[in-house]
């Protein structure tokens, strides 16, 4: 009893936004895919998209900066949530 450590706020706050920054990670990716997908039947149709491409590039800048925060912190899905290719 006298020598039990304390459960701090900070752990609870810091799973917070971890889940939140994990559910930000998933909508970037799929948001992404998206992207990626619109920008190839657009190449594949012969139109001028360049802001295509550009709207994809910082979809893809993103993504890529969420993911290394999320990586960074360390976290941790607590399910099979990230990474559908799937659903769209």
């Amino acid at each position: 009893m006298i020598f039990k450590k304390k459960e701090r706020k900070h752990n609870n706050l810091k799973a917070k936004y971890d889940q939140i920054l994990l559910e930000q990670v998933d909508h970037a990716r799929l948001d992404y895919l998206q992207a990626q997908d619109s920008e190839t039947a657009l190449v594949d149709a012969r139109v001028n998209g360049h802001m295509v491409q550009a709207q994809t590039a910082l979809k893809k800048a993103r993504f890529s900066y969420l993911y290394k925060e999320a990586k960074r912190r360390r976290t941790t899905a607590n399910g099979p949530k990230l990474f559908h290719p799937e659903e769209k």
